[in-house]
């Protein structure tokens, strides 16, 4: 009986020694960061980096866009300096909280600084224990991150929670985007190549209360700097040299009627292979994809065989014209957007020990062929259209 008497008097000795959750903090306490942008002063070293923050009385539930209350759902503070951690430290003179970072799920950076380089922005992200580097990245077109940042788009409580998913969500069922986290981009930085990365822009900018944000092309760096856009076929020839289609619509001609078939891709596959020819390191990119017929408003006849194969040419030459005319986009820019470095250092490795720092320029001058092989699954619900004599 002692003896159960001792133990239990150590337990509960020892248990006012324990900490707890010693480095807990109160949700009251903080302020939540969602959404972070960072721009450069003109004709300064300096950034301006800007915080969108939840606010709690304007994003409660039942409140639209804050109307009940006449508050913002988010909350954008900015701050002047010579680095990002500096700004950071700077805002908390302007938060009555304490800046908290863990739910941050977009990194916007302003045109004018991608156009100066994107380089030395990601090491305070991989030096610090609070910053996540799988927050998706944008880069504001035609305006700057602040200004992105404050805008307030309906449906939403958060304009960079919106954007981070509209970013998921079009790069998977549209593929006119892609999503690139910080991870990434770092990984391909520093390995010698460019990432692709998605615009977003402001729609309806001279109302700004009413203004809405679209996620429009995809950037092509050069050496760390903005050089140019992809847009709208171009783009998508992109997501599938990159490897990254999920889904998109293809329009494909039907006789005499433009875009009078619609094709849906429902599965792709894109593999690049690097070889060298004559010294000189050349490429093949070869996409193995599905697609189901969609909508049809011409007469055409599934059952045909003859006609699905027609169909599947035709739509793997839209996408290997797409690829091609993003390959052209990339070389005029010398900016190696998919990644072609990668394949060649992993079978070619002396060749690019030699070639690596003049890689933009080789890059430029590449062959690269464009292989792609369609087939479509299925033809819907229906067998005929509509449109075709019935039987």
């Amino acid at each position: 009986m002692r003896k159960t008497i001792a133990v239990l008097f150590v337990l509960l000795l020892g248990t006012m020694f324990l900490a707890g959750c010693w480095n807990s903090r109160e949700l009251r306490n903080l302020a939540i960061v969602v959404g972070i942008g960072i721009d450069k002063i003109p004709n300064s070293e300096q950034y301006r980096v800007s915080f969108q923050i939840v606010n709690p009385h304007g994003a409660s539930e039942g409140k639209a866009r804050g109307s009940s209350s006449g508050e913002a759902p988010h909350i954008v503070y900015t701050s002047v300096d010579y680095s990002i951690f500096s700004a950071l430290r700077k805002t908390t003179q302007k938060v009555p909280r304490q800046l908290f970072f863990a739910h941050a799920q977009l990194l916007v950076i302003g045109e004018a600084l991608a156009k100066e380089g994107i380089q030395e922005l990601f090491d305070f992200y991989e030096r610090s224990h609070e910053l996540r580097l799988n927050t998706s990245v944008a880069i504001a077109r035609g305006t700057s991150a602040e200004s992105v940042l404050k805008v307030l788009t309906p449906l939403t409580t958060s304009d960079a929670t919106a954007i981070s998913s509209r970013l998921k969500i079009t790069s998977e069922i549209w593929a006119h985007n892609v999503d690139q986290d910080i991870s990434s981009i770092i990984k391909q930085l520093a390995g010698g190549g460019e990432p692709a990365i998605s615009g977003v822009r402001i729609v309806d900018s001279n109302s700004t209360p009413t203004s809405n944000l679209e996620l429009k092309g995809i950037a092509l760096l050069s050496k760390g700097k903005l050089a140019g856009w992809m847009d709208g076929r171009t783009a998508r020839g992109a997501v599938w040299a990159l490897n990254q289609m999920k889904s998109t619509n293809v329009n494909l001609d039907c006789g005499e009627m433009k875009n009078g078939i619609s094709i849906e891709v429902i599965r792709s596959s894109t593999k690049v292979r690097a070889h060298v020819v004559e010294g000189k390191p050349a490429f093949t990119i070869k996409v193995k994809e599905e697609g189901s017929l969609s909508e049809a408003r011409c007469s055409i006849d599934p059952g045909s065989k003859e006609a699905m194969l027609k169909l599947q040419q035709q739509l793997a030459d839209e996408t290997k014209q797409e690829i091609e005319l993003a390959v052209q986009a990339a070389q005029a820019k010398k900016s190696d957007s998919f990644n072609l470095w990668a394949e060649l250092k992993r079978t070619q490795p002396k060749l690019w020990e030699r070639i690596q720092k003049e890689w933009p320029d080789i890059f430029a001058g590449c062959e690269v062929k464009v292989e792609v092989e369609a087939f479509i699954r299925r033809t819907g619900m229906r067998g005929k259209t509509f449109t075709q004599p019935q039987d």
